[in-house]
């Protein structure tokens, strides 16, 4: 079918009618709202998502506080104690102005200021009550949003039939919207918990002015009405709008704390592979130079001794030529693990480079080092990396060790250098100072 096109438009386009701008923003802002007041949600300009939420693997700015408190548990504290000091704030302020507000009474109704302060006075038992448990019972901690909210609610319940009674006098009006402003601009809860307390308020006058028919005029009911209405309204909006920045700001919380993690862990993994080598796991020359200088320089300061052994394994070129470079990494990963089974928790394990190991003995005196040295020595016969034969792998090492004033790193390395070299002169030796020789294998 051929399409005529006229104005920029297709002739069927411009024939059905086009859905007003105003509906869809309307639609949407109801729908978004009912949302709110149901789950708790918040309206917010953008979602900003990072993740934690058990439903979706996402948290938004739409998300409800159990998501967050799902997503970062220790948030929760803070969380239950905001709403308890928010509680605690209205319990103080409900509690001293329901029996003060008695000098309007005296001004206002003062035939009936005395029937209205023994209900004020009987009002303030329960928010008593509820002021003690936010302070001191565990309920204070695991619901403070419904006794925020029982508070209000009581007080609501006596103004309603006090406006009825005093003929919707403006002074019990101002009062009347008092709490519901208050709701919505202090009490930290889920905005539901606002429209709840305006569905009470409007409930509670309803049925104060059902018990008591009569009493309001057209006038009083129509002041009532806009009175209340526009409390209710700006009330919810405003405890949407602020839970919706509060939202937005754990969420920008939650984030920057999640990145400080990333960022901790990615900071201790490169600390991490800036002091090991990559092939056996053991540490690097660059940690053992550091550890080495700060092991001797405590020696000398409590007049402890320190070993150094170094080794070498016997003819690693030839193993690289039999084996390959493969072989060869293998036969250093071998005997890396053999040296790190058995030490102390302090001593450490390195490879300072090709072929050549070392083993720092923090306490340790020369007769320990050299048992150490020779049990290594030993059991790096009994290797076989596949590929390998039976006592094919051997070591050469070299001990020297240290105490007090004596300990200098760049001697005890050169000290223990020299054995190395004279246990090479036979290969599969230990080198030690002690009896000036080598003590053949």
């Amino acid at each position: 079918m051929q399409v005529t096109h006229t104005g920029g438009l297709p002739v069927e386009a411009q024939d059905r009618p086009r859905p007003c701008r105003w509906t869809g923003v309307w639609r949407s802002g109801s729908e978004r709202l009912v949302s709110t007041l149901r789950r708790g949600d918040v309206l917010p300009p953008a979602a900003v998502a990072i993740p934690g939420d058990p439903r979706t693997g996402e948290l938004t700015t739409r998300s409800s506080l159990r998501h967050f408190v799902h997503a970062a548990p220790g948030l929760r504290d803070e969380l239950v104690e905001r709403a308890r000091s928010a509680g605690l704030l209205i319990c103080w302020v409900a509690v001293l102005l329901v029996p003060a507000w008695t000098l309007v009474d005296r001004i206002e109704v003062p035939e009936r200021a005395g029937v209205f302060l023994a209900v004020r006075l009987l009002c303030d038992v329960p928010l008593l009550l509820a002021m003690w448990a936010l302070w001191r019972l565990p309920i204070g901690r695991r619901r403070p949003e419904q006794l925020s909210f029982l508070v209000l609610a009581v007080v609501q319940m006596e103004i309603a039939w006090m406006v009825v009674q005093t003929n919707g006098s403006g002074y019990y009006l101002l009062g009347f919207t008092v709490a519901v402003y208050g709701s919505g601009c202090i009490i930290v809860a889920r905005p539901r918990w606002t429209a709840a307390l305006v569905g009470v308020s409007w409930a509670a006058l309803g049925a104060a002015a059902l018990a008591d028919p009569g009493r309001l005029t057209v006038e009083d009911l129509v002041a009532l009405t806009l009175y209340l209405g526009t409390a209710s309204i700006i009330a919810i909006l405003a405890h949407l709008r602020r839970y919706a920045l509060n939202n937005r700001e754990l969420v920008t919380r939650i984030r920057l704390e999640r990145e400080q993690q990333r960022t901790g862990v990615l900071l201790a993994e490169l600390e991490r592979l800036s002091n090991e080598d990559p092939l056996t796991g053991l540490a690097n020359r660059r940690r053992w130079d550091a550890q080495l200088t700060a092991t001797c320089a405590a020696a000398r300061q409590n007049g402890d001794a320190v070993a150094v052994v170094l080794l070498d394994i016997d003819h690693f070129k030839r193993v690289n030529d039999r084996h390959g470079h493969g072989g060869g990494d293998a036969a250093l990963r071998a005997v890396a693990a053999m040296l790190t089974r058995g030490l102390r928790s302090g001593d450490l394990v390195a490879r300072l480079g090709g072929d050549e190991l070392a083993v720092l003995l923090p306490g340790a005196g020369l007769d320990r080092a050299v048992e150490l040295a020779e049990r290594v020595r030993l059991e790096a016969t009994r290797l076989q990396p596949p590929g390998f034969e039976a006592g094919e792998l051997t070591l050469s090492l070299g001990v020297a060790a240290a105490a007090g004033g004596h300990v200098q790193a760049g001697e005890l390395m050169s000290r223990a250098d020299e054995q190395l070299y004279r246990a090479k002169v036979t290969r599969n030796s230990v080198g030690a100072p002690a009896s000036g020789a080598v003590l053949p294998g």
